[in-house]
């Protein structure tokens, strides 16, 4: 190939890839319920949820899936790492400027487990919301159950099990999930 079809080609590719992120966005935006500002949104994201809501400057990395009947909120400012699923039967609220990792999955609900019926066939059981407040940093593979809140400025260390709360700006770790200390001033 000599310079001018080279240099064709990496035009045509740039073109190219500039069309298809305005179409994944465009896609991704046309199905939720409400969105703000500048979000980003990488490739083979799912949406499975009428219910969602995003806010301003938000990233939603490759492989997220969103889905379930109930209400998704996403706030400001809030990253969703590669991979992260979170379902909602009921209510997942994320606070703004939130860090959530890769391979993290968020869940509102849980299966029904009485004893004589097919547990595939069992309504969802919801013990709650959960509320993941405002600065949150959920490391990788973190694993946040139903009825859980995560206060204000706190941290969950990779591969944790969040199953029940965690106050603010405490720093959590473990399966399941205990607070080692707080966040300090300096």
């Amino acid at each position: 190939m000599n310079r001018a079809s080279i240099l064709v080609m990496k035009i045509f590719r740039r073109i190219v890839l500039r069309v298809s992120v305005w179409y994944r966005t465009t896609s991704f935006l046309s199905g939720l319920k409400s969105y703000g500002k500048e979000i980003s949104v990488g490739e083979r994201v799912t949406l499975w949820n009428n219910n969602t809501t995003v806010g301003d400057r938000t990233h939603i990395y490759h492989g997220v899936t969103l889905w379930g009947p109930g209400k998704i909120h996403i706030g400001n400012n809030c990253e969703i790492g590669i991979n992260t699923v979170i379902h909602s039967s009921k209510d997942v609220v994320i606070g703004d400027n939130c860090a959530i990792a890769a391979d993290c999955y968020i869940i509102d609900s849980n299966h029904g487990i009485k004893k004589g019926e097919l547990i595939r066939e069992q309504a969802s059981i919801v013990k709650g919301p959960v509320i993941i407040g405002n600065d949150v940093w959920i490391g990788a593979g973190v694993k946040v159950l139903s009825g859980v809140h995560i206060g204000d400025g706190a941290i969950i260390g990779a591969q944790s099990l969040v199953n029940v709360d965690i106050p603010e700006n405490a720093i959590a770790v473990g399966v399941p999930a205990k607070i080692i200390r707080y966040r300090s001033e300096a």
